[in-house]
């Protein structure tokens, strides 16, 4: 039978490992065009396609990833002031990439 110190030792254990695994946050990523680059040619060329795409997009991405992360250092210390700050950085990139994805969608061929 196990005594109330472990299990005191094992119950704090196992609310610091559930705590830290709930504030991991997945990375966001560029998602897979659901055509290629020159499917929308000659309105919207491939060169613009891939530029937006590579660049445009894959910006929103990379910014959202780097103010979230600043998002949890900011909340391990509790850096309120911090995590208010982060608040247009997190609107603006996060917003960008949700747009980016339904225009992605919207653009597909008819």
């Amino acid at each position: 039978m196990m005594s109330l110190k472990s299990f005191v030792s094992l119950s704090c254990f196992v609310r610091t490992t559930v705590s830290r695994i709930a504030t991991q946050r997945l990375k966001h990523t560029l998602p897979d065009l659901p055509y290629d680059f020159n499917a929308l040619e000659p309105v919207i060329s491939a060169e613009i396609m891939k530029l937006h795409y590579t660049k445009h997009h894959a910006t929103y991405v990379t910014n959202l990833n780097a103010a979230e992360e600043k998002l949890n250092d900011a909340m391990a210390n509790n850096d309120v002031a911090k995590v208010i700050a982060l608040q247009p950085a997190l609107r603006f990139n996060g917003g960008g990439h949700i747009n980016q994805i339904g225009r992605a969608s919207c653009r597909e061929r008819v």
